[in-house]
């Protein structure tokens, strides 16, 4: 482009990817799915997984331009703005949404008019078209939100952060403040999907391992059935929560190994995995039963979580209520009455009862809830043992917890193997937290044998790294985004989404196809429709108090796949995602949905 039109300096020319994009591959072969000190780690070949080794880097480094050192001082680093420090930002406190510390990313006297605070050598379009449709939307949705909180929200305490690059050639479109590490939210799960995939690999899977340590005979075994931890969820989307799907084949493999009785106990390794218990600055602890705060662990089942199902029976009389998993160690509180004209169902767990009241009225659909346990160790624990039990196999000991087992001379009885492509829905479609962090934590597991926040950043930043991304700016202490703590920038999401798809085959087809579709799909279903975006724009969401995102790839009307990402950090106002954010996103979407190449939108 040669004309900028007096709107925004371009201080480089457009970079292209397509050559480094040619040598790009991923290929898939086996990793270690057990965690060191188990059993003897099976044969890669027949486990399936990948191998980190495997990928090949493609740079992005080079995809955003900078302003010359000499035009304004030296370059600001990402994660200190303004200070020009290069401290490594995981070390360095991320900065805070709203206030003065988003304040100082905008210096201009204009902030507000120029829309959150974008300044000409931080902002480098090369797209004037699309680059004119953004700063309308972001300007329109600044002016709403002002609006919309009386002042409170505005131009110079609020960060718009926008990435656009037309993926087949790697021509950068958009790009608006797109260094500055922002709170991620869900968009966190794009990063945390792919560091698996490609870690795992796309026929890698949550192995959990059975052992039966002592003899067997007369149907009994003389000692413990030792489990060890992988991480797996245990959790289908389509479910009613129950373990069926995991318990009958783990109840026919022991009676086909002679175990009918297990005279000791059923004992849960959980080896280096971390003990559950709420993220760095996750939300308030009287949001902790929800289910979006589920915890994580290396054990666990229905991902953490209860979900009850309340159908209405005659009026006056109880309504029946199902709780899934149904054995789950907690005393069960409470009634739901078929009266009245309202559903009213009050849930929640904590270590003195799972409670499940109210009233439902007599003509209403069943109505289901899910909410998480206080510890999904116990819960799988108490799951499995009650459902032997069910199934004719009794544990005499019960269960207990237990960090590095001894298992020599030990003899594997079942496996639970769950590929990892099943979970991507889950994580991407549903935005499931609980399994979100799960991946995070295996992904962690399978690099450096512990199932910990530490090692599953660590295990993402180095996958990440081989699939070409700058994480200097990156801070992870979660796979679900759930977090405050965490920071991410538009262009490290945008050049993600890029990697994914010319590394193509399963890593594309497992991620794209899980993504929320415009108008169509997820949390995109009631978004977008009528417009050009609609069927076109796959994308992850992201919204925690203070922050929303909106990442992904779109199908333009020209032919081109345009990847993007949208960030926005805002003071802690409620109502402004709903009134000024997602409509922000939406529009720009379809302008970029709507491109036809040569600054041309539809």
């Amino acid at each position: 482009m040669g004309d900028s039109r007096g709107e925004v300096r371009h201080t480089a020319r457009p970079m292209r990817l397509h050559d480094l994009f040619l040598a790009a591959s991923l290929a898939l072969c086996g990793c270690a799915d057990q965690s060191p000190g188990t059993a003897p780690t099976p044969d890669p070949a027949a486990t399936g997984g990948g191998n980190l080794g495997d990928l090949d880097p493609v740079s992005f480094d080079t995809l955003t331009p900078r302003p010359p050192l000499d035009a304004e001082g030296p370059s600001r680093e990402a994660g200190t703005p303004g200070t020009g420090s290069s401290a490594d930002p995981s070390r360095t406190p991320a900065p805070e949404l709203g206030g003065e510390a988003v304040g100082r990313f905008a210096e201009s006297p204009t902030a507000d008019e120029a829309g959150g605070g974008q300044a000409g050598d931080d902002a480098v379009a090369l797209d004037d078209g699309l680059t004119r449709a953004v700063e309308s939307a972001v300007a329109k949705a600044l002016d709403r939100a002002r609006k919309a909180t009386k002042g409170k929200v505005h131009g110079a305490n609020t960060t718009v952060s926008v990435m656009a690059i037309d993926a087949s050639t790697g021509r950068i479109l958009v790009q608006r403040l797109a260094e500055h590490p922002l709170v991620p939210a869900s968009n966190l799960k794009l990063m945390t999907a792919a560091a698996g995939l490609a870690v795992l690999g796309a026929d890698g899977a949550f192995v959990t391992p059975f052992l039966a340590v002592g003899e067997i005979g007369g149907g009994v075994l003389e000692g413990d059935l030792v489990v060890v931890a992988g991480g797996d969820p245990l959790h289908r989307r389509d479910g009613d929560g129950a373990l069926d799907p995991w318990l009958d084949p783990l109840a026919e493999a022991l009676i086909g190994a002679g175990i009918q009785r297990v005279a000791g106990a059923l004992v849960l390794d959980e080896g280096g995995w971390l003990k559950p218990g709420p993220g760095p600055r996750w939300p308030a602890k009287e949001q902790y039963w929800r289910d979006y705060c589920a915890l994580a662990a290396g054990f666990t089942a229905n991902a953490g979580c209860f979900r009850a199902t309340v159908t209405p029976t005659s009026e006056g009389e109880r309504a029946s209520v199902v709780l899934r998993p149904r054995d789950h160690g907690l005393t069960r509180k409470g009634t739901v009455q078929t009266s009245g004209k309202r559903v009213v169902v009050n849930v929640g767990a904590n270590a003195s009862g799972v409670t499940v009241r109210g009233k439902i009225r007599a003509d209403a659909r069943p109505y289901t809830a899910e909410f998480s346990h206080p510890d999904p160790v116990e819960l799988f624990g108490h799951a499995l043992v009650g459902g032997l039990a069910r199934r004719g196999i009794e544990v005499s000991g019960g269960f207990r917890r237990a960090e590095g087992v001894s298992v020599e001379g030990a003899r594997l009885v079942h496996t639970i193997r769950t590929p990892i492509s099943s979970v991507m829905e889950a994580i991407l479609l549903d935005s499931n937290n609980a399994v979100a962090d799960q991946l995070f934590l295996a992904t962690g597991a399978s690099v450096s044998g512990a199932g910990t926040r530490e090692a599953g950043a660590k295990a993402v930043r180095e996958a990440l790294q081989r699939l070409g991304l700058n994480v200097r700016p990156l801070v992870q202490v979660d796979g679900s985004g759930l977090s405050k703590a965490n920071r991410a920038t538009t262009q490290q999401l945008s050049a993600l989404v890029a990697a994914v798809i010319h590394q193509g085959g399963e890593m594309r087809g497992a991620i794209l196809n899980s993504l929320p579709v415009a108008g169509r799909s997820g949390k995109l279903v009631s978004r977008m429709r009528g417009t050009v975006a609609e069927g076109r724009v796959r994308a992850k969401t992201g919204w925690v108090k203070g922050a929303s995102g909106l990442s992904g790839v779109a199908e333009t009307v020209g032919g081109a796949e345009v990847v993007f990402s949208i960030l926005v950090g805002y003071p802690l106002v409620d109502g402004v995602n709903t009134a000024a954010w997602k409509p922000m996103q939406d529009e720009i979407c379809v302008a970029i949905a709507g491109w036809k190449g040569g600054g041309e939108t539809r």
